[in-house]
C-alpha cells in the first residue's frame, strides 16, 4: 500500500477544517523496539501455515541539524498547541518555510526511501487484478502525483524538523497547518512515532493503519482546538477562502489510492473524540502507550482494547500454482480497507454494513512474472455466521463479470479469489482446492 508511517508526516491541501490529510513517506528503524505479530488472545491463525515472506527495503538518510530556535511566528504557535495538547516539548525543534517545488522534492526523496518504485509496482500488480485501480496504474507515480498537488508541509522525526509552504509571516491556513504539525511533534517526544516505521519495515499494515488514525486524529482534533481558541472572525474568513482555493487532486490519481490516502483523518478524529469523552487528554496518551490495533477500533471505539483481531496468513498456493510462480506482496487488511474497496461499486451505507463484523483478513498474491499474470488469495474472519454471509454476498457483487470467485462462507470465515484474468482463475482455483 502506499506507505504512511513517520519519518516525514506531510499535511496536505483539507478541502474542510475537520478532513485535513497527510501521509508518511520516509521509514527509519533506529531504536525500534520490534512490535509483536498482529493478533490477540481472543484467537489464533484462520488460516494454516507460516507468515508470508515481507519484501520491504527501507533506505534511512541523513537527519538534518535541528535549528537553534524556533522563528518568532512558529514558536507562538508552539505554545499555544502546548497548551491546547496539554503538553509542554522537551526538546528544541527545527523549522523551515519553504517553496512549493522545494517540498515537492523532499517529498520525493522521501518516497524514494520508503515507497520504491518496485514495491509500488508489485502492490499496483495485486491492486490492478483486485479491481481497485484501473490496469495501467503508475501507483507510485499517482502517489507522487497527489504529494505535489495536495501537501502543504511535514513533520520529519529524524531531525526533529517542521516544513511548511510559506514565509516569515504566516497565513490563518499555514498556521492551522503548523499547529497540526506542531501535535505530531509533540505526539513523536512523548509517544515514539517511530513505532509506526518499524511495523511498516514488517509488514503489519492494519497496525499502521490503526496507529496512524490515532496520529492523525489528534493532530486534526488539536488542531481544530488552536484554530478555535487562536483565529479570530477575520482569520476565519481568511482561512476558508485559502481552503476554497485548494484544487483536487489529478486524475492519476485513482478514488482508492485517494481515500485511502486521507482516510485516517475523520475516523481518527471521532476515535479521539470519543476518547476524550471517557477520560481527556490523559485518555489519548494512554492510547498512544498501548495503541489501537485494527481499523475496527477506529471505527467502532467501544471495541477499544478489548476486541483483538484474529491472526490470518494466507497459505502459500505458489508452488501449486505452477512452475515460475513466486510470491508477489502480501497486506493485513482491516474494516477501513474493506469499507474503502466496496464503495468503488456499491453506496457506502452498503459497504460500510457489509465491513461490519470484520475479525481479521489478509490476501496473498504470486505472479508468473509473464504479461501481468496475478492470482490473489483473501482469506477473511467476521464475528458472526451472517456477517460471513454478508460479506460473501457484497464480494460477489463486488466481483461482477470480472475474474474472480467468492468461494462458499465456512461457518465464520470466507475466502475470495482474484485474477488477471480468467485462465489465471481457472489455475488458482486448481490450486486452491486440491
Amino acid at each position: 500500500m502506499p506507505r504512511r508511517t513517520t519519518s516525514l508526516l506531510p499535511l496536505m491541501l483539507a478541502v474542510a477544517l475537520v478532513s485535513t490529510a497527510c501521509i508518511a513517506k520516509k521509514v527509519t528503524i533506529g531504536g525500534v523496539t520490534p512490535v509483536p505479530p498482529a493478533g490477540g488472545s481472543t484467537g489464533g491463525a484462520v488460516s494454516a501455515g507460516p507468515r508470508p515472506p515481507c519484501q520491504r527495503v527501507r533506505t534511512k538518510a541523513s537527519p538534518e541539524a535541528p535549528a537553534e530556535k524556533l522563528p518568532p511566528p512558529i514558536a507562538k504557535v508552539a505554545q499555544e498547541v502546548e497548551q491546547v495538547r496539554g503538553l509542554q516539548f522537551k526538546h528544541q525543534l527545527a523549522a523551515e518555510a519553504v517553496s512549493q517545488s522545494q517540498i515537492a522534492r523532499m517529498l520525493q526523496q522521501g518516497l524514494n526511501e520508503g515507497f520504491p518504485k518496485d514495491e509500488a509496482d508489485r502492490t499496483a500488480q495485486a491492486w490492478i487484478a483486485m479491481g481497485v485501480i484501473p490496469k495501467g496504474t503508475d501507483l507510485r507515480q499517482a502517489v507522487e502525483d497527489f504529494n505535489s498537488s495536495q501537501v502543504i508541509g511535514f513533520y520529519d522525526n529524524e531531525a526533529g524538523r517542521l516544513v511548511i509552504i510559506g514565509s516569515a509571516t504566516l497565513t490563518p491556513y499555514q498556521r492551522f497547518a503548523l499547529a497540526h504539525e506542531l501535535t505530531h511533534a509533540l505526539q513523536d517526544q512523548y509517544f515514539n512515532l517511530g513505532r509506526l516505521d518499524q511495523l511498516d519495515r514488517t509488514c503489519q499494515d492494519e497496525r499502521v493503519e490503526a496507529l496512524l488514525s490515532l496520529t492523525e486524529g489528534d493532530a486534526v482534533e488539536t488542531s481544530v482546538e488552536w484554530a478555535t481558541q487562536n483565529l479570530t472572525p477575520s482569520e476565519i474568513t481568511t482561512f476558508d477562502k485559502e481552503a476554497s482555493d485548494f484544487t483536487p487532486p489529478p486524475s492519476s490519481v485513482p478514488p482508492f489510492v485517494q481515500n485511502l490516502l486521507t482516510w485516517p483523518y475523520v475516523p481518527g478524529r471521532t476515535f479521539v473524540q470519543a476518547l476524550q469523552a471517557r477520560g481527556g487528554e490523559p485518555a489519548v496518551d494512554r492510547a498512544f502507550q498501548n495503541p489501537p490495533s485494527s481499523t475496527e477500533q477506529i471505527l467502532h471505539p467501544e471495541k477499544y482494547p478489548a476486541e483483538k483481531p484474529l491472526t490470518i496468513n494466507v497459505p502459500n498456493f505458489g508452488a501449486k500454482l505452477g512452475t515460475g510462480w513466486k510470491d508477489l506482496e502480501f497486506e493485513d487488511v482491516g474494516e477501513g480497507w474493506f469499507r474503502l474497496m466496496l464503495e468503488l461499486r456499491m453506496p457506502a451505507t452498503n459497504a460500510d454494513a457489509a465491513a461490519a463484523g470484520w475479525s481479521g483478513a489478509q490476501y496473498r498474491a504470486w505472479t508468473d512474472g509473464k504479461a501481468g499474470h496475478t492470482a490473489v488469495v483473501m482469506d477473511t474472519a467476521w464475528d458472526t455466521e451472517r456477517d460471513a454471509s454478508e460479506f460473501a454476498q457484497a464480494m460477489d457483487n463486488f466481483l461482477g463479470d470480472n475474474p474472480g470467485a467468492v468461494l462458499p462462507a465456512s461457518g465464520k470465515t470466507v475466502r475470495v479469489l482474484f485474477a488477471s484474468d480468467q485462465d489465471t482463475l481457472t489455475r488458482l482455483q486448481a490450486a486452491v482446492s486440491g
